[in-house]
């Protein structure tokens, strides 16, 4: 993923930018030689530097990621393994809901319908005027 980061192109290019760049009259390989040297050395050391920040926030996600991962799988399994040892009618039992919660659940939708009604005739009693 890194290794496309500098290309042999980034590096073919500095050359010339040296080049632009000018100075004294000294010869093309001592320009050469110490600027782009210098460059590729400000560059690297800056992308090593880079890439040591990246990795550092990387790794630890990738590792919490595999061993969320690893439970995740070892507890469905387990599930899996546990359901598949129940009968049909403990399997009926476990998906039947609450008889308490159901009475709750079926108020509730009761009293939400009152609202909704509630405030329909609201609504159109302040609409009028």
């Amino acid at each position: 993923m890194e290794s496309s980061y500098l290309t042999v192109d980034f590096f073919r290019r500095l050359p010339q930018e040296v080049e632009k760049a000018g100075g004294p009259a000294t010869p093309n390989v001592d320009r050469y030689a110490e600027g782009h040297f210098r460059r590729i050395a400000s560059n690297v050391s800056s992308y090593i530097g880079l890439v040591a920040d990246t990795l550092r926030n990387t790794i630890p996600k990738a590792v919490v990621f595999c061993q969320v991962r690893q439970a995740k799988q070892s507890l469905l399994n387990h599930f899996y393994t546990q359901i598949g040892k129940k009968e049909g009618k403990q399997l009926s039992e476990m998906l039947d809901e609450d008889p308490a919660l159901m009475e709750r659940r079926q108020q509730c939708a009761k009293r939400l319908e009152l609202y909704k009604a509630a405030r329909d005739e609201i609504d159109s009693v302040s609409w009028v005027r």
